[in-house]
């Protein structure tokens, strides 16, 4: 007996097996997908065939009492059979390995699998003797081999009980931490002195929210303390171990301020389990990432490993962040990437991005579609979730990257991987030219071209054979990339609707001719995705502006709103308007000297900090170019910047000086969005222009597509995402109750009744004529609120 305490736990064979005895190598995602589909269809074929009397699916279950336990274990023979009068319990496997290296014991858990659903039948029927057998089915050829066994339970049952007391040693484990979490988050207290203004009840939102798994869109201005706020109210609605915390985000500075409030939480006392995901690429060991278990060793037998790996890591540390995990993947010589979503599956709260929950083509199939876990999400920064998650379900083909792949198998004498990509690429040109599409640059049809689909799923499969039987070669790495764009095609064609676009193109912002699967509006598999978490969802953000725009596009409608008024005085935030300028794209030339005055200005009034954000890199250095930097240190955001570049444009600024500094940046960047100015770090800020989308197939498609719905389609393309992006922008200025700060708009379109309407509340817009006055006005602000 474990502790003198007697509990009753409910097990599944195919876990519990699985657990101990899973082995092999680690295969790709899609290529698991693959098997489990092709598995099923197998089962039900062999199945088929089996005669009246003999039954499938059968359930089995038996009670009793083991090393202080009461267990309650539960299964599902695939078949149980009469032959000559015998029963015979059989379990179907389906393989690609070749027959003929096939035997007993090549795959450890599957026989194990059967001797335990032995074990239970026995046990359920009072038999003293059982025949079995395992039978493997080749995935192409379907040909079989059977394994046929008797067993007896007297030697069955030591084996069981073995198996379970080294199951046992690892829930009771598991359970321990899992007492230890709930006590010590029952007595969790606020790991801050005091609550910001407005961040109590920002958080009794969100409790509320996953307390009833609902769904609540939380409009909570920046710098109130939202995802410690999120995180602790997030953490005490967690009851059993099948509840688990997603904190997600868009960007990797939101996990590393989401991991650093749980290291708060710990410090603070609470006992927890929390991992960071983080990219394939970014997590591999390799030079180059090929997780075919013949080029990768640590996806060789990566099953064989991951048990000891496990407890491993489970015993020895609590926040598993992205060095760690690969410190224990290197030493036991296991992916780390894949070793991280093992991890998730013990841990209490997953931080990741948005990816990893609503992405068909990454997203954590054992969280969001097995049906064992409720998880509980936290989305943070959640305006970004509409654009991502468009692109998560669209997809393109390139004429050129087809071509080329063409050309590259060529040359290396692959040839019928060249003919398949020379063939494909001109099934695309075909179309182009049938639908003269180079006169409108775009051709768009609302139903998916099926025969070019089996087009692209034939060249896939070619692929695919090409790939398992050359591991060495010196093409595998183009061709498995290409491989991978058909795969992603292929899989995102499976999610098409009347909310999807098929287009042609010959010319996408300079692109190439290609083929699209264009994603218009994600709400229905976003909402799909949601009804399967059953643990409710919270989207915050302080730019969720209109609300019916963002709960159309995610939740189909469904949801409450809650706003948090702004805890800061807003005497604090000089917000100026200067109504008086166009920066439409045909009056951009005439806006420059407009533009480069107001700088002047603000820079003027009060050294500082200052950023100036424009619409686009085109109009950004159109002004750039005039500006007279002399007497100011200036910095330009380029097109191209590493996480390293813009890390060093961040420190640029954490120093005042004696001479304004002055950032020329972008809106919708890194430098606008998800970054805190800390203190007098930043002064200022002008918004250039409305930030409206470009104008381009896309955002044309959008307009359509939601006018067709009875919406206003210019405003859900262009009006809506635009002006969230410039809340963001202002947002940077003022982070805490002693921030004071600039922000000055500049547009016509600010003035007008739309754009007024969507200004947050706390906004007290002054709308300035004349760039004299503005200069008088910015210097009026500053010497009031340093006298506060």
């Amino acid at each position: 007996m474990r502790g003198g305490r007697v509990t009753t736990k409910r097990l599944s064979v195919k876990t519990w097996v699985n657990h101990l005895f899973a082995s092999g190598d680690l295969e790709s995602q899609t290529k698991m997908k693959h098997a489990r589909n092709l598995g099923q269809m197998i089962h039900q074929e062999h199945q088929a065939r089996y005669g009246p009397t003999d039954k499938r699916e059968v359930a089995v279950e038996a009670r009793f009492s083991h090393d202080g336990h009461d267990l309650h274990i539960t299964g599902r023979i695939d078949g149980v059979l009469i032959r000559d009068d015998l029963t015979v319990l059989e379990e179907i496997k389906s393989t690609e390995t070749d027959l003929s290296l096939v035997h007993a014991d090549t795959f450890p858990a599957h026989m194990m699998q059967l001797k335990f659903y032995a074990y239970l039948y026995g046990l359920m029927h009072d038999v003293k003797s059982i025949r079995c057998q395992l039978t493997y089915i080749h995935t192409e050829s379907r040909a079989v081999k059977i394994f046929t066994k008797q067993f007896r339970m007297g030697a069955l049952k030591p084996q069981v009980e073995a198996a379970l007391s080294r199951y046992l040693d690892w829930i009771d484990r598991y359970e321990r931490h899992q007492r230890e979490k709930t006590r010590t988050l029952e007595g969790l207290t606020f790991p801050f002195p005091a609550f910001r203004e407005g961040q109590y009840h920002f958080m009794a939102a969100v409790y509320q929210t996953l307390i009833q798994k609902t769904y609540v869109y939380a409009t909570a201005p920046t710098g109130i303390g939202k995802t410690i706020g999120a995180l602790f109210s997030g953490l005490k609605t967690l009851h059993d171990h099948q509840e688990k915390l997603f904190y997600l985000t868009a960007k990797n500075a939101g996990k590393t301020i989401a991991l650093d409030m749980v290291n708060r939480l710990k410090a603070h006392g609470l006992k927890i389990k929390a991992i960071t995901l983080n990219s394939k690429e970014n997590m591999c060991l390799q030079d180059e990432v090929d997780c075919d278990p013949d080029i990768c060793p640590y996806a060789k037998g990566f099953y064989n490993r991951l048990r000891e790996a496990l407890e491993d890591i489970f015993v020895h540390d609590d926040v598993y962040a992205a060095d760690l995990i690969k410190q224990y993947g290197t030493y036991h010589t296991i992916c780390p990437h894949e070793f991280a979503l093992e991890i998730a599956l013990y841990a209490d709260i997953v931080i990741c991005d948005y990816n990893y929950v609503f992405d068909p083509r990454i997203r954590l199939i054992r969280f969001f579609e097995e049906g064992d876990y409720a998880p509980k999400l936290l989305v943070d920064e959640a305006h970004n979730l509409i654009d991502r998650s468009r692109s998560m379900y669209s997809a393109r083909l390139d004429v050129a990257s087809l071509e080329t792949l063409a050309k590259t198998c060529e040359i290396g004498r692959v040839k019928r991987l060249a003919r398949s990509f020379e063939q494909l690429a001109n099934a695309i040109l075909e179309r182009i030219a049938h639908h003269q599409v180079d006169k409108t640059h775009y051709h768009v049809e609302a139903q998916c071209d099926q025969a070019l689909l089996e087009h692209v799923h034939q060249t896939m499969n070619r692929c695919e054979q090409w790939l398992q039987d050359h591991k060495k070669h010196a093409l595998r790495k183009p061709i498995r990339e290409g491989y991978f764009l058909l795969v992603q095609f292929v899989r995102i064609s499976e999610y098409y609707s009347e909310a999807f676009r098929f287009v042609l193109t010959t010319a996408d912002d300079g692109g190439d001719p290609a083929v699209e699967i264009v994603c218009l509006d994600a709400s229905q598999p976003l909402t799909d995705t949601l009804e399967q978490t059953k643990g409710g969802a919270v989207f915050f953000s302080a730019t969720l502006k209109p609300v019916t725009y963002f709960a159309d596009l995610i939740t189909s409608g469904k949801g409450q709103h809650f706003e948090v008024p702004s805890p800061f005085k807003p005497q604090n935030l000089g917000l100026f308007v200067d109504a008086t300028t166009s920066t439409k794209y045909r009056d951009r030339p005439r806006s420059v000297t407009r533009i480069v005055d107001t700088l002047y200005a603000m820079l003027e009034a009060k050294v500082g900090n200052y950023i100036v954000f424009f619409p686009s890199y085109a109009y950004m250095e159109m002004v750039r170019d005039v500006f007279d930097d002399t007497g100011y240190d200036v910095v330009v955001q380029r097109r191209t910047m590493t996480l390293f570049d813009r890390e060093t444009f961040i420190e640029a600024f954490k120093t005042r000086g004696v001479r304004s500094k002055l950032m020329f940046s972008v809106l919708g960047g890194s430098f606008s969005e998800g970054v805190d100015y800390v203190g007098d770090m930043l002064s200022g800020v002008l918004v250039v222009g409305v930030a409206l989308p470009a104008f381009t197939k896309q955002t044309a498609l959008l307009r359509d597509y939601f006018d067709s719905r009875g919406m206003n389609g210019y405003d859900y393309a262009y009006t809506f995402p635009g002006m969230n992006k410039v809340i963001q922008a202002v947002g940077r200025v003022i982070r805490t109750v002693s921030d004071k700060g600039v922000a000055i708009l500049l547009d016509t379109r600010y003035e007008t009744d739309t754009y007024r309407s969507l200004m947050p509340l706390h906004w007290q817009p002054r709308f300035i004529r004349a760039t004299d006055y503005m200069v008088d006005e910015l210097k009026a602000f500053w010497a009031d609120v340093e006298e506060s």
